[in-house]
């Protein structure tokens, strides 16, 4: 399974191999099948306020002391990002894999923009940076 993971992770960053400035525009297929993967990890802790990141090579979390100390640096950035804190937490794991990628920063941006765009439109650069800088914090901190 972890195996599987990883060869979706790593085949779904080669998208945007051409341009290392562009963001990732993946297919929404592959973004999909990340999403329901991540979401599958958080599913079962969801009421418990914890979680232990499983199946997400690299991420380790966010437990509950974590989860509420990143939530509360989105909620500085932006009240609206954490409007769906469980979304919120999701979107943050992502932002893990994009730095566990390695992908460029400006791309790293742009995908965490596009993340929260049905909670923040217009989500700043800013924004979007304190948001990954609070994922690599507390839901990644070996990334």
């Amino acid at each position: 399974m972890a195996g599987a993971l990883l060869a979706v992770l790593v085949l779904s960053g080669c998208t945007a191999a051409g341009d290392a400035d562009t963001p990732d525009t993946s297919t929404p297929s592959s973004r999909v099948e990340i999403n329901s993967t991540v979401s599958t990890a958080t599913t079962s802790s969801a009421d418990s306020g914890t979680d232990d990141g499983a199946g997400v090579p690299g991420v380790s979390g966010p437990d509950g002391p974590h989860r509420r100390a990143y939530l509360q640096t989105l909620e500085t950035a932006d009240q609206r990002l954490t409007a769906d804190p469980d979304e919120a937490v999701d979107n943050g794991r992502n932002g893990c894999l994009d730095i566990l990628q390695h992908k460029p920063g400006p791309t790293q941006i742009g995908n965490m923009q596009r993340r929260f765009s049905t909670q923040v439109p217009d989500l700043n650069p800013a924004a979007a940076q304190t948001v990954l800088a609070a994922a690599r914090a507390y839901i990644c901190p070996d990334a």
